[in-house]
């Protein structure tokens, strides 16, 4: 069995390539960064360090039985295509115009020499994943090959809820990934075409708008509240803030906020009992002092996780929606509004622009939140008590 996997960066090599080795898969990655491509190929294994925060240890993997294909080398990726059973994708929204000639070029292999159908796992926070990728690869197609790949091809969402912060730079290995220990794999179901991967953590989903909605309300907000709320405390790691009782408090608000959202809107799918054990994972997990998971790393760029469907905004107007006021998530968008990291090119560019244009405009621009509605007047009363407070 193999896995052709799009992207060898950290979900891709941290989580696909660990979850498919482990059930027996060759890994084969298509990368666009030539050093990496090169240096996979000429090891065929990488080092996968795992932070158990349940267990409180350090697990380290040998992951075998990989090689790479640089993005540039077309027909070797389409040739691949045809041993493939099934193929991921994990390079960001960004990045699907450039891998969509190389999936359309695969594809059409398979429908040309009679294959069988094949599926697109998609590992993108982004809940129109599937039809952004579908419609870039449509471009590629003739009316045939269309015809073809919609009887025979799907392209499934993946909600990923494991954490890899990255390389760090106390670490030697260029190829050693750290990652926390989550295994779950939850896909959508009704996207599948061909037969489910043969994943022991896999878990097909009949209502994935709403889980994916859940995973980003509940796991990316917290994630950013406490990114968010700690660098204003000046802390260096995410969990660090659970020890800070008033960012503890907001954190806690947040995500029950967005709990009594989720139970609004869909009553037959989530309970408060079952949910309960989401929140704890994420109590437990996201406060796993062995991940030092930098700050800097989650709250990067704030324009984006400022944006009308993000993390942030999006969660306080799905709470809007459900009729839940999401004051906790208004103050930790006034938080990520002051984010100001230098480092951060997105960061100094919303800076910028609050410097030149101010908060209303801001508002409306990054966030598409009208300054005189109830949500954006009360982003603005905790952008200047949390400014003042800065100052202070």
């Amino acid at each position: 069995m193999m896995i052709l996997q799009f992207g060898a960066g950290n979900i891709g090599r941290g989580f696909m390539g660990h979850l498919f080795h482990e059930a027996g898969y060759k890994v084969v990655f298509v990368e666009s960064n030539e050093e990496l491509a090169h240096l996979l190929n000429r090891r065929k294994i990488y080092p996968l360090r795992i932070l158990d925060a349940y267990k409180r240890e350090i697990i380290d993997f040998v992951i075998t039985d990989i090689c790479a294909i640089y993005s540039i080398e077309k027909e070797r990726i389409a040739v691949a295509f045809e041993e493939a059973q099934c193929v991921g994708t994990a390079v960001g929204i960004s990045s699907y115009q450039a891998i969509a000639p190389l999936l359309a070029a695969g594809i059409r292999r398979r429908r040309e020499k009679r294959l069988g159908p094949i599926d697109c796992y998609l590992c993108e926070n982004d809940l129109t994943a599937h039809i952004k990728l579908k419609n870039a690869v449509w471009l590629h197609f003739d009316p045939i090959d269309q015809k073809w790949a919609e009887e025979n091809v799907g392209f499934v969402r993946v909600s990923v809820a494991r954490m890899v912060p990255g390389q760090r730079k106390d670490v030697g290995d260029p190829l050693l990934v750290v990652a926390d220990a989550h295994r779950e794999f939850p896909y959508d179901e009704k996207a599948r075409k061909a037969s489910p991967p043969h994943l022991p953590t896999a878990k097909a989903i009949k209502h994935f708008e709403a889980e994916f909605q859940r995973k980003i309300y509940t796991y990316n907000l917290g994630h950013a509240v406490l990114a968010y709320l700690g660098y204003l405390r000046g802390y260096q790691y995410v969990h660090e803030g659970f020890n800070d009782t008033w960012i503890s408090n907001v954190f806690d608000g947040a995500l029950g906020e967005t709990a009594q959202a989720l139970f609004q809107k869909y009553p037959k799918v989530f309970t408060p009992e079952e949910h309960a054990h989401v929140l704890k994972d994420v109590h437990v997990r996201f406060g796993n002092p062995l991940l030092q998971d930098p700050i800097v790393r989650v709250a990067r760029d704030p324009i984006r996780k400022l944006g009308p469907s993000d993390r942030l905004i999006g969660s306080a107007t799905f709470c809007l929606e459900q009729g839940v006021f999401p004051k906790n998530i208004a103050l930790a968008c006034a938080a990520a509004l002051l984010y100001d990291y230098p480092g951060d090119p997105a960061a100094r560019t919303l800076q910028e622009k609050l410097q030149k244009r101010g908060i209303k405009e801001v508002l409306q621009e990054v966030s598409s939140i009208p300054p005189q509605s109830p949500l954006g007047k009360r982003i603005q009363e905790e952008y200047y008590k949390l400014k003042m407070l800065r100052k202070g």
